[in-house]
């Protein structure tokens, strides 16, 4: 099973790196495997360790992909990192090994921390059709142009019947993302 989160890690200089990541989780270990080249495998190779933050809000996911990564965040606990100050939980994970690979590498990491900062309200299907979206997305350069309009108008069903104010303000950014990718190709 995946499990879609963003992953924050910290650069040489500090500096904050968000990204939404499907995991895999099994018992006490979290699985992260990065593609070759990423921000986040240069991060997880200088530090080893990084923040699995687990959130219901989808602007999240949106905004990393669209590049407005300035997010409010906390300090971690046990590790050098942050978590998102808005999260509903995170996990703080340091690699204990890793399984090279030249188009993804896998990072095992263990949980060394838990933090549960609010409760989950329950599913919302116009958030699970924008993190659909959120994956067609990322793949503009693989996926066909066709495929994805089409899979962004049923997407966009869901989005219209139960999205609030918020979802719709993320479905419209996002929209405007692949837009002008498409316009610019």
């Amino acid at each position: 099973m995946i499990i879609e989160t963003i992953i924050s890690t910290v650069n040489s200089k500090g500096q904050v790196n968000f990204a939404p990541f499907g995991i895999k989780k099994e018992s006490n270990f979290v699985y992260i495997s990065p593609y070759v080249p990423s921000r986040t495998l240069d991060n997880l190779n200088l530090n080893k360790c990084a923040v699995v933050n687990y959130t219901d809000d989808i602007g999240y996911f949106v905004d990393c992909l669209v590049g407005d990564k300035n997010f409010k965040k906390v300090k971690s606990f046990d590790i050098n990192g942050f978590y998102l100050q808005d999260c509903l939980s995170h996990e703080e994970v340091k690699v204990v090994s890793i399984q090279n690979d030249k188009i993804r590498p896998t990072f095992k990491c263990e949980i060394v921390g838990e933090y549960i900062h609010k409760k989950f309200l329950g599913f919302n299907r116009a958030k699970a059709s924008i993190l659909e979206a959120c994956i067609l997305a990322s793949r503009l350069k693989i996926l066909d142009q066709k495929k994805i309009r089409n899979e962004l108008d049923y997407l966009y069903i869901s989005v219209k019947k139960t999205g609030s104010n918020k979802e719709l303000r993320s479905w419209k950014k996002l929209n405007k993302f692949i837009e002008d990718y498409f316009e610019n190709k």
